[in-house]
Parts: C-alpha cells; sequence; structure tokens
C-alpha cells in the first residue's frame, strides 16, 4: 500500500526495545523457561513411576463362541483370533453377529440389537442367561454385531460387567473397523477393549495418571500458552502499528475519493456506506492506539492479561478494516471515473464471474448418474457459461474504448450474475429432487445452502457490486433472493455441504451415544450392556 514519509514517532514505536528492557525480557523468559522444564521433568518422573507398577494376571478365554446367523464373518478364523486376547479373570467370550430384522425388531429402534440378542438367547442359546432369565449369565461377555443395519453391542454377566462408560468404550474400538467392513478385525478389537477394562487395577486407570499429571500438566501448558499469547499480542500490535500509519497517511486521499464520487451512481452509495463505516472505525483505531503503551514503554508483562490482548485483536481487525476499506474506496472511484487504477478495479468486479466460468467442470462433474432434466439443465448452464465469458470480454472491450459506460457495464455484469445464479438455482432444485427420498432431506439439503454461503463469503471477493447487492438485500429485508456474487463456485460449496449434511440425516450413529435398556418385547429384561450405531 503507498504511504507518505514515515514520522520520527513511529520509527521509535518500531524500533527495537532498549537494551535495559531487552535483559529484562530476557531474565524473565528465562526464569519461565526454567520453571517450564522443572515441571516437565516431574511429570516425567512421576509417569515412570506409574508406570513401573507390577502387572496385571493375565488369562485367557474359558471359553470362545462365535455365532454367525448372517454370513459375514468366518467363525472358525474368528475364534482362533480372540483365544489368544488376554483378560484378567476366567470368563466365556460369546461373540454374535446377527440381523436385528431376523428377529421383528425395525433399523430404526435404538434397542434393535439389544432385544435382538435377548431374542437370539432365548431362542438358540439360554445358556447365555442367567437363571432368573433376566440377566446374562455370570462370567459371561458378548459381542453383538450387525453389519446389515449397523448395529454395535456389548452385553456381560453381573461378575464381568463394565460400567456405562466402559460399554461405550469396548464400542468405540469397534467402530473404526466396522466403518470399513472389516468385521472381523472389528470384534477382535472389541475383545481386546473389553479385557484391558475388566478388572483393571487402580494403576492402569487412566484417571490416576491424569489425577497426579493434571495440576503439573495445567501449570506448564498455562506458562507455555501466557507466554505465547503475550507475543502474539505483541505482534498484532507492532504489526498493525505501521499499517495504521499508512492509513492514516491515505486518509486525505481517500476522503477526496469519497467526496467526488458520482452521486447517481448506485455503485458509489455502496461506497459511501464503506467510507461512513470508515470514518467510525478510524476513530476507534484511534482510541485503541492511545490505550496500547508505545514498544520502548511497553512492560515486558503487557500482553499477559486478557484485557491487553483483546485490545490487540481489536486494534489489529479494525486497523485490518481500514487497510482494505480505503483500497476499496479509491479503487471505486477510479473505475466509475475510469482514471488511474480503474482497469485492475474492473478486473475485481469480473473476478466473481470468471472463477464461475472456471468452476464448471469441478462444479458439474459430481460423479453420479443424473437424471435427464439435469442433463438439460447442464446443457443450459454451459451454454449460459459461454455466452457470458464472450460478454464479459465485449465489455472491457467496450469501456476500453469509451463506448460505454461504468455503471452500465457494471449493472450488465449484475445482470449476467443473475441469470447465471438462476440457472444454478434450476440445477440445485433437480439434484434436490432427485437424491432427496422425503420432504425432510429436501429441507436438509436447502438448508445446506447457509453453509455453503458462508463458505463462499470466506473467498473474500471484494467487489463493489457484492458490497451494493448486500446493501439493497438488507434495505429491502429480503436476504434470500436468488443472487451469488459467483454462483458456480457456490453451486460447488453447496453440493459438498448438502451430500455432507444428507449423509448425517441418513445416518444419524457416527454421532449417536451408546443406548442401554431394552424395550417391552424383550419383557423387561435387565442384564448389563449398551449398543450403538456405526
Amino acid at each position: 500500500m503507498p504511504s507518505s514519509r514515515v514520522s520520527p514517532e513511529l520509527r521509535t514505536l518500531s524500533s527495537v526495545a532498549p537494551s535495559v528492557t531487552r535483559e529484562r525480557e530476557q531474565r524473565s523468559g528465562g526464569r519461565a523457561a526454567a520453571v517450564v522444564t522443572g515441571l516437565l521433568a516431574l511429570m516425567v518422573l512421576l509417569g515412570q513411576m506409574t508406570l513401573a507398577s507390577a502387572p496385571a494376571r493375565a488369562e485367557a478365554p474359558h471359553s470362545v463362541n462365535v455365532t454367525d446367523t448372517s454370513g459375514e464373518v468366518d467363525p472358525e478364523i474368528l475364534e482362533s483370533r480372540l483365544v489368544d486376547v488376554d483378560f484378567r479373570r476366567d470368563v466365556d467370550l460369546v461373540v454374535l453377529v446377527l440381523d436385528v430384522t431376523d428377529y421383528g425388531f425395525e433399523q430404526s429402534q435404538d434397542t434393535a440389537l439389544n432385544d435382538a440378542a435377548v431374542a437370539y438367547s432365548r431362542d438358540a442359546a439360554p445358556e447365555l442367561l442367567a437363571a432368573d432369565d433376566d440377566h446374562w449369565a455370570d462370567g459371561t461377555v458378548i459381542l453383538a454385531l450387525d453389519p446389515e443395519n449397523r448395529f454395535l453391542g456389548t452385553y456381560a454377566g453381573e461378575d464381568v460387567k463394565l460400567d456405562d462408560r466402559g460399554f461405550e468404550s469396548v464400542q468405540d474400538a469397534m467402530r473404526d473397523k466396522a466403518d470399513d467392513g472389516e468385521w472381523e478385525e472389528s470384534l477382535e478389537d472389541g475383545a481386546e477393549k473389553y479385557a484391558d477394562l475388566l478388572d483393571r487395577p487402580w494403576w492402569q486407570h487412566p484417571g490416576v495418571l491424569i489425577a497426579g499429571l493434571v495440576v503439573v500438566g495445567g501449570l506448564a501448558v498455562g506458562a507455555l500458552s501466557a507466554l505465547g499469547l503475550r507475543r502474539a499480542a505483541r505482534r498484532r500490535v507492532d504489526d498493525a502499528l505501521p499499517r495504521f500509519e499508512g492509513v492514516l497517511a491515505k486518509h486525505r486521499l481517500t476522503a477526496a475519493a469519497a467526496s467526488t464520487l458520482p452521486v447517481e451512481s448506485p455503485y458509489a452509495e455502496a461506497a459511501l456506506s464503506d467510507y461512513r463505516t470508515y470514518l467510525e472505525k478510524i476513530d476507534e483505531a484511534t482510541q485503541l492506539r492511545a490505550r496500547i503503551p508505545a514498544g520502548n514503554d511497553r512492560p515486558w508483562g503487557w500482553g499477559l492479561k486478557g484485557r491487553q490482548r483483546e485490545q490487540a485483536r481489536e486494534f489489529e481487525s479494525t486497523v485490518t478494516y481500514l487497510d482494505d476499506t480505503d483500497d476499496d474506496i479509491i479503487a471505486t472511484n477510479d473505475l466509475l471515473h475510469r482514471l488511474g487504477g480503474w482497469r485492475a478495479a474492473w478486473d475485481r468486479e469480473l473476478q466473481p464471474l470468471q472463477d464461475s466460468i472456471d468452476a464448471l467442470d469441478s462444479a458439474l462433474d459430481d460423479g453420479e448418474d443424473i437424471s435427464a432434466e439435469e442433463t438439460a439443465a447442464v446443457a443450459d448452464l454451459l451454454e449460459l457459461s459461454s455466452d457470458i465469458s464472450a460478454e464479459m470480454g465485449e465489455l472491457t472491450t467496450k469501456l476500453e474504448a469509451d463506448e460505454i459506460d461504468p455503471d452500465s457495464a457494471l449493472e450488465r455484469l449484475d445482470t449476467l450474475t443473475t441469470e447465471l445464479s438462476a440457472s444454478v438455482a434450476s440445477l440445485q432444485g433437480l439434484r434436490i429432487s432427485r437424491l432427496a427420498e422425503d420432504d425432510d432431506e429436501a429441507e436438509v439439503m436447502r438448508d445446506a445452502s447457509w453453509d455453503a454461503d458462508l463458505e463462499h463469503e470466506e473467498r473474500g471477493y471484494r467487489s463493489v457490486r457484492g458490497r451494493r447487492h448486500a446493501m439493497d438485500a438488507a434495505i429491502s429485508g429480503n436476504p434470500t433472493d436468488i443472487w451469488h456474487l459467483s454462483p458456480l463456485v457456490w453451486y460447488s460449496a453447496w453440493q459438498h455441504e448438502s451430500n455432507s449434511d444428507l449423509e448425517s440425516h441418513r445416518n444419524p450413529s457416527s454421532s449417536s451415544g451408546s443406548t442401554s435398556g431394552y424395550s417391552a418385547a424383550s419383557g423387561g429384561f435387565s442384564g448389563a450392556g449398551s449398543s450403538s450405531r456405526f
């Protein structure tokens, strides 16, 4: 950014601190490093003391029984793997691979696997049940899997049961391999996790190590974090100060550009709105700067307090806004009068549409079989994009030859953007109709538009056309008009978001916790265990 001659005061602000400050900072930093080193050494010593305790007893399962009613695993191979799992007491390890629908339960029922395991045991394996028919048999550990309906389950007799969190941990250990369809590996991981948790000695419990290290670790992390946050706050200020001086140096030029904007232009109105906010931000930045000590007067501890770090962040973000906005105001004035760097400003207005043209292939090739209606819509979109590309070149030529005024050229770009947005919206509707199986799924896909808007905005187009549209939408109170500054870039983002949201809607299991308990169909069964989805 152009700037005026740097003042002596600014040189002082950005100069190296005096040697006495530097020495004080080095001494304090050295003390902090020594404290952190000592804390880390204590953490290592405590960890070694914890891990040095005597090992626990290891017992192979008393028996291993694999039953697969779905034909998804090889019982013989799986049994040969599971007999080598070390438990800490005799257990009868049972694996059930079944389909809950074979026992009359729906995939939508959260307790379907729990109930199916009970139904199977009562019908085909009563030895898995206790004498009261209300609990699992003592010494029995059951791992259950429904590959078709994507359920995982863990159940156990009262003498070998885990707590609820333990059952969930076993299912978590099984989940990754189950997601990949590696059924034997998933069940083996579950058995090993159960063996690790059952009768685990207190000295091997993670909570013991955590309790011993939490204070020491917290102090170490706190010290490192405080030093890091302090450095970041000071760096923000030191980087923002010269930028703010540049903004102040260019303030007169920015004010002149704002005062000469053509008042009849709707795009000028958008730039004038930016200028009004710019003036407010100048005052805010000036007040913030007055509260932040200059480099040579800044104490070593400045930046350790949360209030000071917040001041640094506010100052940085305000200066960043000012540094961008003064350029935007000047560029808009240049473009509307065709002065100075107007050609670069015009290219900035073309960029969103050009990005859409460039995104054609990636946005329209989703690797799926599309409907005939979508095929026709894609063909229309390709033809429209070709026409838009050609017209953008014609508008540039006319502007350079003074055959069209800038406002008219910008209005034409807005019209092209509206046409492309409408074409993309039509394609979006057809895609929703093809993929959504009901009204709820259609709503999920439409709602993904908001996430796509956020992703789209992050591209940071600094376009006066975009600012004008946002201002008009705010005034009209209807910000949902079909208009995207770069429609095909937006559509590509929407495809990604809607695919992800639809998958999550159809398979909520990835974020669901374990379900304990049984339905009325199990006759009030009370055995320990739970299930979850994958």
